[in-house]
């Protein structure tokens, strides 16, 4: 084998090796990254955050990074979500999409507040997928595109042990028709 055949054959080998490295990296990044798109504004009057791909976005403190098709898990007593909103005037229905994996016993109820305003509470069900709704009111509701929601996962009864966590796939938010 001559010397240019021995180089070309070298020089193949490091190609391969270093697009196959490229390759597993931007994998890697794909699984991390997912979709740079996390919130979808419709019509004017209502958006919706996967939270799966809410890195950076929508999650504040009290939350593990989110997972693709997985939803982000609380990690804290206190849990922030900060929502995109539209700007039109009126009361808001949020909902959220709980993932499925709920702790098969919960003795306490998570409290939702806009700032110091309560908006309602719901207690996880064992297991399943489930669509919590909540009304917030306009008086509530700062005048900017962004709802910071606190998530009070104690129930208003601190206690001893963390309370179990709640896992969040999807939230959204639609202003109201005027009544």
């Amino acid at each position: 084998m001559s010397s240019h055949t021995s180089i070309a054959v070298a020089l193949g080998g490091l190609a391969a090796a270093v697009s196959l490295s490229l390759l597993v990296q931007l994998s890697g990044r794909a699984d991390d990254a997912a979709d740079t798109v996390s919130a979808v504004r419709r019509d004017g009057r209502s958006v919706s955050v996967l939270v799966d791909r809410a890195a950076g976005t929508g999650l504040g403190i009290g939350w593990d990074r989110p997972i693709l098709n997985q939803g982000a898990t609380s990690n804290a007593s206190m849990a922030y979500l900060i929502m995109p909103t539209s700007t039109a005037t009126g009361d808001l229905e949020l909902t959220l999409v709980l993932a499925d994996g709920a702790p098969a016993t919960r003795d306490r109820p998570v409290n939702v507040a806009v700032g110091v305003t309560p908006v309602g509470s719901w207690t996880p069900g064992a297991d399943g997928e489930e669509t919590v709704r909540l009304r917030v009111p306009a008086a509530a509701r700062p005048k900017s595109y962004e709802l910071t929601l606190v998530l009070d996962l104690t129930g208003g009864r601190p206690g001893p042990t963390a309370p179990p966590p709640i896992r969040i796939l999807k939230a959204s938010t639609r202003v109201l028709p005027a009544a």
